[in-house]
């Protein structure tokens, strides 16, 4: 007894979902009175729970099922739907079983085998598996204090303990992304400051222009208008109409400032 309970407490030592079902399986299928022992856990993203089974005591031979969520008929979908331990008192060889592999895995099982189910919950207190013994002798499965329900306490325990440090990683790698890619917007606004601080004025000249070379506003201003007049000329092919308009100018204004300025096309 002491040795099957160090056997069991084992299973806290598990870190993964899938190496915490494999212990499960492993710590349990060496019992006699088992004619099958399975477990069940729910993959949310394809809709089915993924089933792993051990029928043969003498030696781990684990084969794997799958169950569509949404088969109601299906004795571990109904358990894992109403989150309430069932018994089976007889699974009549799975005629009454649709999915196919399963049928036959319950066919091949020896005698009139009945079968208890209990829920698997996770730590938001959903239910996410189940755990399912075949038997002569089912209800046997569902008393409390032995063995066998020792080690689904602790499967239960310890799946709940995965899945929380699941969820933490997951957040954890959330944050850092965040942090991460804040940092690079940071480094990538440090690098443009610096881009722009160091900046010769040459570098600057189309953004600002350099006037301090001016010593006479109103020969400055006849220079500048000169210049847009002559420009304008030349867009518009020497059509004074259209300068005049493009400006707010009357044609007569207009021909004065070309005469006085003598700008030329």
């Amino acid at each position: 007894m002491r040795r099957r309970l160090k056997s069991v407490l084992a299973l806290l030592e598990s870190n993964t979902q899938e190496q915490l079902v494999f212990n499960f399986l492993d710590v349990n299928q060496r019992r006699p009175r088992f004619a099958a022992l399975m477990t069940g856990m729910v993959n949310a993203a394809e809709e089915r729970m993924e089933c792993y089974a051990v029928s043969d005591t003498r030696d781990i031979n684990i084969q794997r099922f799958e169950a569509s969520l949404h088969d109601v008929n299906h004795p571990l979908i109904h358990v894992l739907r109403n989150g309430i331990a069932t018994t089976w008192q007889t699974l009549h060889r799975g005629v009454r079983i649709e999915e196919a592999r399963f049928r036959h895995f319950v066919y091949e099982l020896p005698g009139e085998c009945g079968l208890y189910v209990r829920p698997l919950f996770d730590h938001n207190a959903a239910a996410c598996g189940v755990v399912a013994a075949f038997s002569n002798q089912p209800e046997a499965y569902g008393k409390p204090n032995s063995v066998f329900s020792l080690s689904c306490e602790l499967l239960q325990y310890q799946l709940k303990k995965i899945m929380e440090l699941d969820q933490l990683r997951r957040h954890l790698r959330q944050i850092q992304d965040v942090f991460q890619a804040q940092r690079q917007k940071q480094m990538q606004l440090d690098a443009l400051i610096t881009e722009l601080s160091s900046a010769t004025p040459k570098a600057l000249s189309g953004i600002a222009r350099d006037y301090s070379d001016i010593d006479d506003l109103y020969a400055a201003l006849e220079e500048f208008e000169s210049e847009i007049l002559t420009q304008r000329l030349r867009q518009f092919g020497a059509d004074k109409k259209r300068v005049a308009t493009s400006l707010n100018l009357s044609p007569r204004t207009l021909s004065y400032k070309l005469t006085k300025y003598r700008c030329e096309v």
